[in-house]
């Protein structure tokens, strides 16, 4: 007779390891407890990501040590705008700057010439008229120095009249079209209220004019010495009144001998015909 077929079934002992998975299993659980609990064992206080927002760009320039420039001063709330606007220096006005001013000649009531003329102060009736010549029609691009004369009459309180100086620069059309521009806008001034000790003054203000739009608050290096003679290398040499951008007085052609009288780094002060006219022209134009 057939003995009967057995199936033997293990069951683990007690103390033996558990299957596979459930030791997965447990170091899972360990692995969470530990990553939930250590931070707050360790002191690390955990939070969402801040949402991350576009960068917004400054339009403030940058001061030297990083930090933004601080903003330009607004007017205050309410503020009258036609009073600020008068307030704020206009960019014409910085065009022209002002010497003081000198007095020439000057006479008593009954017209006798003085040698002692003592001292004016014009400011108060002159000084915006004066400023106002930076806007004058024709000299936009005006470079160079404006001798304005007035002849003023204490005994009528008015200025009867307005002249260019010698000492002026500026080509002639130009200093006219200020001298027009002065009588324009001096028309009708008085002289009321201005001490003097004379009845009739004749003054200039030397005044420094640079083109529209730039600043003549800057004074131009002074040029340095230098002398000699040069012979004109170019087939035309351009003499400038100023300088690089001066309006153009003369042009000079090859050969013609002119004395060196000044230097401003690369341009030469010239005399350069026989009434002693002066000008500026380039290092290249003369052979240096």
């Amino acid at each position: 007779m057939a003995r009967p077929t057995t199936t033997k079934i293990s069951v683990p002992a007690p103390g033996e390891d558990a299957p596979r998975l459930g030791r997965v299993g447990i170091i899972a659980a360990v692995g969470f407890g530990l990553g939930v609990l250590w931070p707050t064992l360790a002191g690390v206080k955990l939070v969402p990501s801040a949402p991350v927002e576009a960068e917004s760009v400054s339009s403030e320039p940058a001061a030297e040590d990083g930090e933004p420039a601080a903003a330009s001063a607004e007017a205050p709330t309410g503020a009258d705008p036609a009073a600020a606007k008068a307030a704020a220096p206009s960019p014409a006005d910085s065009r022209l700057s002002f010497k003081p001013l000198q007095i020439t000649s000057c006479r008593d009531a009954e017209g006798r010439r003085r040698e002692s003329c003592g001292e004016l102060d014009l400011s108060p009736a002159l000084d915006d008229k004066l400023k106002a010549l930076a806007s004058c029609a024709g000299t936009e691009n005006a470079r160079g120095l404006l001798s304005l004369g007035l002849e003023l009459d204490f005994a009528k309180k008015s200025i009867t009249d307005v002249l260019k100086g010698r000492s002026t620069t500026l080509p002639d059309a130009v200093a006219q079209a200020f001298v027009a521009c002065a009588k324009t806008e001096l028309a009708g001034v008085s002289l009321e209220g201005i001490a003097s000790e004379l009845a009739r003054y004749t003054v200039f203000y030397p005044i420094e004019v640079v083109p529209a739009g730039q600043s003549a608050a800057g004074e131009a290096p002074e040029p340095e010495g230098a002398s000699g003679t040069a012979t004109v290398s170019w087939e035309v040499a351009i003499i400038r009144q100023t300088p690089k951008d001066g309006a153009v007085v003369a042009r000079v052609l090859r050969g013609t001998r002119v004395t060196v009288t000044g230097r401003q780094n690369d341009w030469y002060k010239v005399k350069y015909d026989a009434k002693g006219s002066e000008g500026w022209v380039f290092k290249t134009a003369i052979g240096m």
